[in-house]
């Protein structure tokens, strides 16, 4: 059977843990404890009033016409002009939005204690650039990457590397992505040299015309896109008929899912996957994409190559790939999605990593931060 790939470019909360036709692992502490809590009852969110607005007709059309009028201005005369406007957005955003700024802030604060306030700040402020960059990337896609038009734009994988090799042999496995650089453009990196398509599961987004443009952009990239609908059993299914599944596990793993240190904090991991990888024969690859500073370019990470045994700890995988993001993020800290709320998970007893976001934390608050966590999991 020919050989595909799959890459989930969703965000989603960790799915059940599918079934599949082979032995289980050995049980691990955590993991078990997940498909349990998977089958709480989980209260129905709210809608905000911001969801409700772009759910009104005329606040989606409005949208839509305001949108299409953006990308049209923005793409049209090139990436530099789109890219000198993201950094305004970027601008704009950091001194309008309080409660965003003080999360890339507290992150740092939290990963980065040996550096300066100044150079965490600094940091921070390139996250904000960087966000608004990677929406430009995907507007710019059908100008800049159509018709093998990428390759005057990115430094990838040679044909004969290890990683691009791992993809041709029709086995298969997963690619553990981050959001760091450009992940979407990693696609590309495969499917310029004619490999099977990567077959990519995204969550649709609001208001529809963006979903329109970024499905496109996936397009472009050389994506097979599919509509998410639940990623554990589409994974399985990946697996069986020996394809690639890519997944983005950097992620908060939700208040039940297993512990591990990211930057030295505890927290929780989207570690479903794992017992899928090692059912599916272990075979795993760790990819990273960088954007060239402040231009529109792109820069492979050498991918890292990893083969597990079905009997080893599942969450050594999360172990390696963490290692792996944590040496990418240091080298390159201002391209990591800060804003994200990484450490929001609350097991029993743990201390809250986002509480006072107006102020900074000093080095003896994350070390309290760290204390109450760890001493949670020893009396757990």
């Amino acid at each position: 059977m020919q050989n595909r790939q799959c890459i989930n470019a969703s965000e989603t909360r960790p799915a059940k843990l599918a079934e599949c036709r082979v032995s289980p692992c050995p049980p691990v502490d955590g993991l078990d404890r997940l498909r349990d809590a998977a089958s709480l009852s989980k209260k129905r969110k709210r809608k905000s009033i911001g969801t409700k607005i772009l759910n009104w007709a005329p606040s989606r059309f409005a949208a839509s016409v305001l949108l299409n009028i953006v990308v049209l201005g923005l793409t049209i005369p090139g990436p530099g002009w789109a890219y000198w406007w993201a950094r305004r957005a970027a601008w704009v955003t950091w001194h309008i939005m309080p409660r965003l700024r003080g999360t890339a802030l507290r992150n740092l604060d939290l990963c980065f204690p040996e550096k300066s306030i100044a150079e965490r700040t600094s940091i921070a402020k390139a996250s904000f650039r960087a966000f608004y960059y990677t929406f430009c990337d995907y507007m710019l896609a059908p100008r800049c990457f159509s018709n093998g038009r990428g390759e005057k734009y990115m430094k990838g994988s040679p044909q004969e590397s290890e990683y691009i090799q791992w993809f041709s042999e029709g086995k298969p496995g997963f690619i553990l992505a981050a959001h760091f650089g450009n992940w979407e453009v990693g696609t590309y990196n495969v499917n310029r040299f004619g490999l099977a398509r990567l077959m990519v599961l995204a969550k649709p987004v609001k208001p529809p015309t963006l979903n329109r443009h970024l499905l496109r952009a996936r397009e472009v990239f050389g994506n097979e896109v599919h509509i998410h609908t639940g990623g554990a059993r589409a994974f399985a299914r990946a697996l069986k008929d020996n394809r690639t599944v890519g997944i983005l596990v950097d992620q908060n793993g939700g208040d039940f899912a297993p512990v591990e240190t990211f930057f030295g904090i505890p927290c929780t991991w989207q570690a479903d996957f794992t017992r899928l990888a090692l059912r599916g024969g272990g075979r795993i690859a760790l990819a990273a994409m960088r954007r060239t500073d402040d231009r529109y370019g792109f820069e492979n990470i050498p991918s890292k190559i990893l083969q597990y045994q079905r009997s080893d700890d599942p969450m050594q995988i999360v172990r390696d790939y963490r290692d792996y993001l944590e040496e990418a993020v240091r080298n390159d800290p201002g391209q990591y999605f800060w804003m994200h709320r990484r450490f929001k998970a609350k097991k029993e007893g743990w201390g809250d990593a986002y509480a006072d976001l107006h102020k900074r934390w000093q080095p003896e608050q994350r070390e309290a931060l760290i204390a109450s966590r760890q001493s949670a999991a020893t009396q757990a």
